[in-house]
């Protein structure tokens, strides 16, 4: 048996307002994770998060987290400052990056306009299980959220790596049998592509989705 855990831990600056909104909801959540009746909520809470049924006004909230059943950010928040605001979240077993991102984005649409939120997170396991370690960041912009994973990361740079080598040994005096020379000289004078011949054989293969080996790279 092993334990896992997502950890995380940052603070940011908000406005008043916009902290008093992030608390509400913060509290909103919590009376419903617990099944404990919510207060009522703020005109400014239900502008945030507009419900989609007006018999629960609660369900905007709820329709932030992976399950509307468990509404649960894994983490504990506070809050200090008075015109300006120093909101802190932290969370060292079950932080929740997704619903604690799409929280700051929909209270601090003010700030964000003027200075995006970021963080990041690490997750972990009490075994030495592979794969069953890694983390990610995430950066709050007023319109959307933008998430990657250490493990998505290290993929697109190993891909990088092997097309750059690739490159580097490509022999351009060879014409390749699927994109000989005289396509690609058809192509520039069509003004259909700018690009040298080794690169546009590279831009044409990789658009095809194909994971051949290219003539004139010569075989590890």
């Amino acid at each position: 048996m092993a334990d896992h855990y997502v950890q995380g831990s940052f603070a940011f600056t908000c406005t008043a307002r916009e902290s008093a909104l992030i608390e509400e909801a913060w509290q909103h959540a919590s009376d419903l994770l617990a099944d404990l009746a919510p207060g009522e909520p703020s005109a400014e809470f239900l502008a945030a998060f507009m419900p989609t049924d007006l018999a629960n006004p609660f369900n905007g909230l709820l329709e932030i987290f992976d399950d509307p059943d468990f509404p649960d950010f894994g983490a504990e928040i506070e809050i200090a400052g008075a015109a300006e605001c120093i909101v802190a979240i932290y969370g060292t077993t079950d932080f929740q990056p997704g619903p604690i991102a799409e929280l700051i984005r929909r209270c601090c649409q003010e700030s964000l306009e003027v200075t995006p939120v970021g963080f990041v997170w690490s997750y972990g396991c009490s075994r030495p299980r592979r794969g069953s370690f890694g983390g990610g960041w995430c950066a709050i912009l007023a319109d959307h959220v933008e998430f990657a994973s250490t493990h998505e990361e290290l993929a697109r740079r190993l891909g990088r790596s092997a097309a750059t080598s690739a490159a580097e040994a490509f022999d351009p005096w060879i014409d390749d049998p699927e994109y000989p020379l005289a396509d690609w000289q058809a192509e520039v004078a069509n003004g259909d592509t700018r690009l040298g011949y080794r690169d546009w054989v590279f831009a044409t293969t990789e658009a095809a989705g194909s994971s051949r080996p290219i003539i004139g790279t010569p075989m590890a």
